[in-house]
């Protein structure tokens, strides 16, 4: 047999063995095998990581950044250099403008605020803005007083030496003037009764009467000649007038409203004519946009123009004497003392400081007339002069001082004055002499005496 028969041989077998055990007998049932859970996992270890994992920080609020108080004009301001009216005026702040306060004085009742801008603030009255926000937190700015050492412009008129040998009867009588009153946000025409000494109020006046809000320095009230019936300023709300009448039970009476804004000038400086039939005002005319000089009947009627102002020339403080009616205008440049006829004609100028002059009052003879002038210093002192305008001579040399009136019979004159720290009425004799203070029992600011009857 060869080697190729042997092969094929031996392939047929494996053949024939195969067939074989594939259908030689039935397969047999496999005995169930018990599930056998398998093992559990192996954790696979980790290795500590060298970088450690942050955690996620709670968060927290922001801080809210706290709002500064601020300060709304609740009318035009007079802008001011330190806290205080004795300090220069350094601009306007228009109604209803709102600065941030950076500080205050040391009562309060003066703001500091970043006007026109935060490198050049400036100072207002506490009692005509609305603060929002709380001011107790802000730090007290201490002002140097207005330098008086240094003068410049025109020589400081000397003052008047009192008479030694002439003597005068202690003032009597009953004066008005006008205070704030904090808790009632209004001011108040008090009358005060000289000797012996005692104050009333009588009516309030509201938040900002003209002749406060404008800074006039000129009463805005007057009595009538015979003490009967008083005509003042009526501000409710710190921007329209109303020219109103009161007699001593009370009883009001408006006159006239222009409807004026405190930018405008509203209604300001009553007077009235010395047979007491008139009341003569400075009021703004809307439909011109001017100030005149006003009269209208004291029992109520229409009112008529006495005087206009002349171009852009502005009126303040108004008085009428015996002969002439007294008042202040800028025409010139310059807040001047003019003269009046009683008819309105004849305009003449009295005063020539170049300095800023104002609240005239006429002596009961109508031959002298004290006003208040700004000197070479910066002071505010009280001056005399003749009816034309000559001989004008310097009463006061302490402090700062506005706002002259006359006794009735001519012997003494009294002023607001900061001589004693605040604003206070203070008398003197006519001369300059016998110098003492009317409301220091008063205990508040009391300031524009007027209508000594």
């Amino acid at each position: 047999m060869n080697i190729r028969h042997l092969l094929t041989w031996i392939v047929l077998t494996i053949i024939v063995v195969a067939i074989s055990a594939c259908g030689a007998s039935p397969t047999a049932t496999p005995t169930p095998k018990p599930t056998v859970p398998p093992p559990p996992p192996t954790a696979t270890q980790v290795p500590p990581t060298s970088t450690p994992v942050p955690l996620t920080p709670t968060p927290v609020p922001p801080t809210p950044t706290p709002v500064p108080p601020q300060a709304t004009a609740q009318q035009q301001l007079n802008l001011r250099q330190g806290p205080g009216t004795n300090f220069t005026i350094a601009g306007k702040m228009p109604a209803n403008t709102t600065a941030v306060i950076v500080g205050k004085n040391e009562d309060g009742k003066w703001l500091q605020i970043s006007y026109p801008d935060p490198a050049h603030p400036s100072w207002v009255a506490t009692a005509f803005v609305t603060v929002t926000g709380s001011i107790d937190r802000l730090p007290v700015v201490a002002v140097a007083p207005p330098a008086t050492s240094t003068p410049s412009g025109p020589a400081p008129t000397k003052a008047a030496a009192a008479t030694p040998t002439q003597a005068f009867a202690p003032p009597k009588g009953t004066m008005a003037f006008v205070s704030y009153s904090e808790q009632q946000k209004s001011y108040v025409l008090n009358n005060l009764v000289i000797d012996p000494r005692n104050f009333s109020g009588f009516k309030l006046m509201g938040p900002a009467p003209a002749d406060l809000r404008l800074s006039t320095n000129a009463s805005p009230f007057a009595w009538a000649p015979d003490g009967v019936r008083v005509a003042y300023v009526f501000g409710p709300n710190g921007l329209t007038d109303v020219l109103r009448v009161t007699d001593r039970a009370g009883n009001d009476k408006d006159l006239v409203s222009h409807g004026a804004t405190a930018a405008a000038g509203g209604i300001s400086s009553p007077t009235w004519t010395p047979d007491g039939t008139r009341i003569a005002y400075i009021g703004m005319d809307n439909n011109f946009g001017t100030q005149f000089i006003y009269t209208i009947p004291a029992d109520g009627g229409p009112e008529q123009r006495l005087f206009a102002a002349r171009g852009n020339e502005s009126f303040r403080g108004l008085a009428w004497g015996k002969t002439w009616i007294l008042f202040v205008s800028n025409l010139s440049g310059f807040h001047e003392v003019w003269r009046l006829n009683a008819d309105g004609s004849g305009p003449l100028q009295l005063t020539n400081d170049k300095r800023e002059n104002g609240s005239p009052a006429w002596s009961p003879d109508g031959k002298q007339f004290a006003y208040y002038s700004k000197q070479a210093d910066g002071s505010y002192q009280i001056m005399l002069a003749n009816a034309d305008g000559t001989g004008a001579k310097k009463l006061t040399n302490a402090g700062n001082n506005w706002s002259p009136v006359w006794s009735p019979d001519g012997n003494h004159i009294a002023f607001t004055s900061t001589r004693g720290g605040g604003l206070a009425v203070w008398v003197m004799d006519k001369t300059g002499g016998n110098v003492q203070p009317l409301s220091d029992k008063f205990g508040a600011e009391a300031q524009l005496p007027g209508s000594w009857r």
